[in-house]
């Protein structure tokens, strides 16, 4: 994707560009942490540079991703060989009582695998 530096854009336009609402847009404005040129009738623009400009800062000061609750279990995808290790049946028995709703549903990962949730296997332990 290409961007001339001195393009301009309107703000439905810099929208686009930085792919989010055009409310923000006005809020990054009335914050001055995105540059913009005042045009005659207030209309406003953005060249090119001050767009990257403000995704360089983002990039650069990254926002910090909230904190995990530990004593929420993460939930993961397991395989066939450790479903039947948790819960001490045979592939067969997994397979035999899944189709008749005894066990969690399958998840489908791909053409020609399939796993199941932790947290579903864990859930179906402690109610047995």
């Amino acid at each position: 994707m290409g961007l001339a530096l001195y393009q301009r854009f309107t703000p439905i336009e810099a929208s686009l560009f930085l792919r989010c609402p055009v409310e923000n847009i006005q809020k990054l404005q009335k914050q001055k942490k995105l540059g913009f040129i005042q045009l005659p009738s207030d209309q406003v623009e953005f060249f090119g540079y001050q767009l990257l400009e403000y995704l360089l800062q983002q990039v650069s000061n990254p926002v910090q991703p909230e904190k995990v609750i530990q004593n929420q279990p993460q939930e993961k995808i397991l395989r066939i060989e450790e479903v039947t290790k948790m819960v001490g049946l045979s592939r067969s028995t997994v397979w035999r009582m899944e189709t008749k709703g005894e066990f969690p549903a399958r998840v489908p990962l791909g053409t020609r695998s399939v796993g199941w949730r932790n947290i579903e296997i864990e859930e179906w332990i402690a109610k047995r």
